[in-house]
């Protein structure tokens, strides 16, 4: 996907989920009259839509839909309910059934739940569905506030708890929940403005049913008055869906409203029963927008809201290139991204780099490492796996067994596999199940350090797999820049003015990192600029190498035939934050890394893909590179198709994790939850370098990444983006897989 002339800043706004009863507000004076001409109807000659591609399933994404009927239903029985969870060990087990009803177990005493709110903030009612038995009680505490402690008789009930004015908060509401015992059973809950309000007979269900009319059965919502979903919209997009009346005549109305924006209407009209209407409507006004995008029964009876979907516009696409014979895949350590003039305006000498990427590179503009620290990235990038699913989560932990690793997959189909690198501390842990032809980490065997000593025995290898006719894949860590961060004559002057402070010395490693941090070495401009000046060299030196590793597998012969990938385990902080080096939280400057292909014959001049992509990933990637199948136990999916689209991609959210501690990227936002549960969002577009926590100023943007944080944190041990898509944008696969 092309990377947009200009960033789209993302900007406040608070999300409509709560519901009144009856029609919507306005509606009682223009009922009887027809419904005005839709403002945003479907143009007259809409363009080919790209019906095999990228796209975003309002069916399949049920899930993410906020549900109203009299009020904000949290429902329980369906994956919905995710949403209003973000426990990072839930409580909350699986849904069972007892007679007429479905509950899911409560294996807790407690639990504590979210929710969005932007109704009235007067005197309202929370309905609990829920089954109960003698001694049960159920006790609910709203922003702090206790609510009424009711008994509970026995079997299914729902009980109207009042919830007084003042205690309902616009924005986000906390709702803590208590019961007597273990194992209640609870259907939904729902949020009703207004004080006296009771429960229907109706229980809530599940929004989605087959609808027959005029012989043509479809898939539609169905049941509630209003369905909210939070989503970035794709650029090039279209919202297609067909409409219906149940029984009588309704005036239905869909709406978009920008986060910080006023809401725009895409369609308002009366909806006929017994015949479906389709509807295609333009997205183009809300491109790259986070957006609430809502269907809402303005007046009349129930509506059914058939196969809604988001298409692109068909674009060209790149012919796939034939499998490559041989892959290199180069990590430079602690290499940040903003230090490439590929990625930023930067003092920092790639030339190498550079030129090789505006030749035929393809740059991947917003890559995540799947952690700030080294064991769990490497083994991420290795495995395609996330951390909790390979075992690595944090420094000291051991690989999981049966963990999939690409250099395995390859060796199985007769492919020399080698490392070289000097990041024992990471790679060491995944060497047996690596099952490498040639593993070497050159300084410990003696044969010298630095990058130059890394590509020279590399070359070695492939000299060894071309005289075989072996195909061949090599991975290798280059420790530039990682610390210590090494003085190279003629390049480190390039950014150290003057004398060398002995303080830092000319190789500062860990040991001066921490005192800088703990304050035990002050630090004056000089010594910053020493200190980073450092680094840079470093990665310049690294440049060098880069270059002679090309320049080898040209002379060779094998440039026509070797796709390289440039990457990095993680970035390295200068006090962005509060600290240096790594492994201590998950801003920009630890965890966006860069990410660069070269694959012969793909194209002949640079390629920029914008859309969010991660370390897990890089291993289907390279699968897919090199002719495999995809290994169906990794957790990312392969880039390529991306690359070949020569138009937009669906945006996606990709998640990161260290320890307890974990962070969800946007297209345009960034939300961490730090090991205490601290929780921070960022707007990567206004604020690239992540100083202004914006949570308390966007409650949109706060609930878009908390509804895919708690799909997250339920689901991430499972999660397999080539058949469960992302978070923010789940198939049929993952409907099927949760029994939904």
């Amino acid at each position: 996907m092309l990377r947009p002339s200009l960033p789209l800043a993302v900007v406040a706004s608070s999300l409509a989920l709560s519901c009144r009863r009856g029609p919507l507000p306005n509606a009682e004076h223009v009922a009887a009259t027809p419904a005005p001409a839709s403002p945003k109807a479907a143009p007259a000659s809409a363009p080919r839509l790209d019906e095999s591609g990228p796209s975003i399933d309002l069916l399949a994404n049920r899930s993410l839909w906020h549900l109203s009927s009299q009020g904000l239903v949290i429902p329980f029985v369906s994956e919905g309910f995710r949403k209003y969870t973000q426990e990072y060990n839930s409580p909350w087990r699986g849904v069972t059934k007892l007679q007429d009803h479905s509950g899911r177990i409560l294996a807790s005493t407690a639990s504590n739940l979210r929710f969005p709110w932007d109704g009235e903030t007067g005197a309202a009612t929370i309905i609990a569905r829920m089954s109960g038995d003698a001694g049960q009680r159920l006790s609910l505490r709203l922003n702090g506030k206790p609510l009424k402690t009711l008994g509970l008789s026995n079997g299914w009930q729902a009980v109207a708890v009042p919830v007084p004015a003042g205690a309902l908060r616009s924005g986000e509401n906390d709702l803590a929940i208590a019961v007597a015992k273990k194992g209640a059973l609870f259907h939904s809950l729902e949020i009703i403005a207004g004080p006296a309000a009771q429960p229907t007979e109706a229980w809530p269900a599940s929004p989605v049913f087959t609808s027959n009319l005029a012989g043509q059965p479809k898939s539609a919502l169905h049941g509630f008055r209003r369905y909210v979903m939070l989503l970035e919209v794709p650029r090039q997009s279209f919202l297609l869906l067909d409409t219906a009346a149940s029984q009588t005549p309704a005036r239905i109305r869909i709406s978009a409203q920008p986060d910080g924006q006023s809401a725009q209407v895409l369609l308002d009209e009366t909806a006929q029963p017994g015949q479906w209407q389709p509807h295609t409507l333009s997205l183009a006004a809300l491109a790259g927008k986070l957006v609430a995008l809502e269907l809402a029964v303005v007046d009349g009876g129930d509506v059914a809201w058939a196969t809604p979907r988001i298409l692109l516009a068909a674009a060209p696409a790149l012919p796939r290139p034939k499998p490559v014979r041989n892959l290199v895949l180069l990590i430079g350590d602690a290499m940040r991204a903003d230090s490439l003039a590929l990625y930023n305006q930067t003092k920092v000498l790639t030339p190498r780099i550079t030129e090789a990427g505006h030749k035929n590179g393809v740059v991947f503009l917003n890559t995540e490492a799947a952690s700030p620290s080294s064991p769990p990235s490497h083994a991420s990038i290795q495995s395609g796996t996330l951390p909790r699913v390979n075992g690595i989560l944090g420094d000291k932990a051991k690989l999981n067994p049966g963990t999939p690793m690409v250099s395995a997959d390859l060796g199985a189909d007769n492919i020399a596999t080698g490392y070289y690198g000097d990041n024992s501390f990471a790679m060491g842990r995944l060497k047996a199940a690596s099952k490498w032809t040639a593993y070497h980490q050159p300084s410990q065997e003696g044969k010298g350090g630095g990058c130059p000593t890394l590509i020279k025995l590399m070359l070695g290898f492939a000299d060894e797999q071309i005289k075989a006719g072996k195909r061949f894949f090599l991975s290798s860590i280059a420790f530039e820049p990682h610390t210590p961060y090494i003085y190279h004559q003629g390049i480190t002057e390039h950014y150290v003015k003057g004398d060398f402070d002995p303080a830092i010395g000319k190789s500062p490693d860990g040991v001066i990192l921490t005192a800088i941090v703990k304050g035990t070495i002050s630090m004056t401009p000089a010594r910053w600029q020493q200190l980073r000046g450092l680094y840079d060299g470093e990665i310049e030196y690294l440049d060098q190498c880069f270059g002679t590793l090309v320049d080898g597998l040209a002379e060779r012969g094998q440039r026509d035939n070797t796709a390289v990938i440039l990457l990095a385990d993680h970035g390295e902080g200068f006090f962005e934050h509060g600290s240096l080096g790594h492994a201590y939280g998950h801003w920009f400057e630890v965890t966006q890394v860069p990410l660069v292909l070269w694959v012969p014959g793909l194209t002949d001049k640079e390629l920029t893909v914008d859309t969010t992509v991660s370390h897990v990933d890089v291993a289907p990637t390279i699968l897919d590179l090199m002719g495999l199948p995809p290994d169906p136990r990794m957790q990312g999916q392969s880039l390529l198709p991306m690359v070949l689209r020569q138009g937009p991609w669906t945006p996606r959210v990709i998640p990161a994790e260290y320890g307890r501690s974990y962070s969800l990227r946007a297209s345009q936002l960034r939300y961490i939850v730090d090991y205490g549960g601290k929780e921070m969002l960022y707007d990567t577009v206004a604020d690239p370098i992540e100083k202004t926590d914006v949570k308390d100023q966007r409650p949109m943007a706060l609930r878009y990444l908390r509804d895919c944080a708690g799909f997250y944190l339920a689901h991430r041990s499972h999660w397999h983006e080539s058949s469960w898509g992302t978070v923010n944008n789940q198939t049929p696969e993952f409907v099927k897989a949760t029994g939904e």
